[in-house]
């Protein structure tokens, strides 16, 4: 059986990583209520996960709370499928008024929507370097 655990290994943890993946992001996907940044991690041998839940985009605590439990969840269910990747994620205004099962949804969708657009470079960088 496959542990899908949320260790300290899988997650991004201090400012510098926050900033190698908001100065260095190869894939952005969105959706109507998040926004994901991503590139290749350099130092892990997991794909890892960043929260920014801003006050400014999600003015209540227990609403802040919960966008990050869902997304943890979600990251935590799919992070065997990933790439060994970086990945910032960031919800957008107005994701409050939205269900859980929509939120969940949507992160799901984000989450295939990176894994492909992580393997269409890999094969359009593979070609390449054959020359």
């Amino acid at each position: 059986m496959t542990l899908y655990s949320f260790s300290p290994e899988v997650r991004l943890r201090c400012a510098a990583d926050y900033k190698s993946v908001f100065d260095g992001a190869l894939f952005k996907v969105h959706q109507p209520h998040f926004l994901f940044l991503a590139r290749p991690s350099e130092f892990s041998a997991h794909s890892r996960l960043g929260l920014v839940v801003a006050k400014k985009k999600v003015r209540r605590a227990h609403e802040r709370n919960r966008v990050k439990r869902l997304a943890r969840e979600s990251f935590r269910l799919h992070q065997q499928q990933l790439e060994k990747l970086d990945i910032v994620v960031m919800p957008k205004v107005g994701i409050e008024a939205v269900s859980n099962t929509e939120l969940y949804q949507q992160l799901k969708f984000a989450w295939q929507k990176l894994d492909r657009l992580v393997n269409k470079q890999k094969k359009s960088a593979v070609p390449s370097s054959s020359h």
